[in-house]
């Protein structure tokens, strides 16, 4: 009977070491899962950013309805020909490039795969808080993963303070204008110059805008490499961490954002360089 009763303390006592156990695995898993989310929404962003910095390339500048308006009205007036589908984009805005439908889909096809890599590694972690010997060999074999993504992370990073995309279609539509002010006569010296002088003011706006486009997609890149190698570290060590450490990471990730999103241009070339160096060695 003793006996018995022995073997149902054992029993009890290991199940409940066990519920512990997973317990406490289940929030460690879940605590990593706050970092790995930490990366992943800092991906969207960037590819958000990416995306928006290639098709800002193409866009004409903004303007009101009214002056759409105006301009379809004096290009209906001064247009001799037959209106069809084919020229009706072109009499309502003139200054819009119309990108091929094929290159705008295989650009699209592209950006969602690249979208769906770093997608479906943060969904590794969603069933990952069972908190098993299984979840825990997840943790680990995510680790190669994550190598690869950092890799082409900071290789699209790198490509991109390479060679910037700019507003094409914009400086296009300013040295037109500027063409135009200096193949007209003007019997005025002093107006032709202010004409000029508000050119140029023209052109320094849209090259702050162009630079601050560059510099913020940039950031965003900067901000999803460094947050993947900070996430590479926890999942690297992940058996020896424990919740203070993992919960202090999640609160670095936050620090190590507010810190990018202060750095200068030229700043965040060097850390996107550093990054790239770190994340291909």
């Amino acid at each position: 009977m003793n006996f018995s009763i022995l073997i149902q303390f054992v029993r009890r006592s290991f199940l409940i070491g066990t519920i512990t156990l997973l317990a406490a695995c289940s929030q460690k898993a879940e605590t990593l899962k706050l970092s790995v989310t930490q990366f992943g929404s800092a991906t969207e962003q960037a590819f958000d950013k990416y995306d928006d910095a290639y098709s800002t390339q193409f866009a004409p500048f903004p303007k009101s309805d009214s002056a759409k308006r105006s301009t379809f009205v004096a290009n209906i007036e001064d247009f001799t020909g037959t209106v069809t589908p084919a020229n009706i984009d072109t009499l309502l805005d003139p200054d819009a490039v119309k990108i091929d439908p094929g290159v705008q889909r295989q650009w699209q096809d592209a950006l969602k795969g690249l979208r769906s890599q770093y997608q479906q590694f943060v969904a590794i972690f969603d069933n990952i808080e069972a908190g098993s010997a299984l979840g825990a060999s997840a943790v680990t074999k995510s680790g190669l993963i994550l190598e690869k993504l950092r890799k082409q992370l900071a290789t699209i990073s790198d490509d991109f303070a390479r060679t910037p995309p700019q507003f094409l279609t914009r400086r296009s539509t300013l040295i037109a204008e500027l063409n135009q002010i200096r193949s007209k006569e003007h019997n005025n010296p002093e107006a032709e110059s202010l004409l000029v002088q508000a050119w140029w003011q023209k052109w320094q706006n849209l090259i702050t805008a162009e630079s601050a486009m560059q510099t913020e997609t940039l950031r965003a890149f900067v901000t999803a490499s460094a947050l993947g190698s900070k996430l590479q570290g926890q999942i690297d060590n992940y058996a020896k961490l424990d919740m203070a450490s993992l919960i202090a990471a999640v609160e670095d990730g936050i620090k190590l954002s507010s810190q990018i999103g202060k750095l200068s241009p030229a700043e965040l070339v060097t850390q996107g360089t550093g990054l790239l160096e770190t994340a291909t060695n």
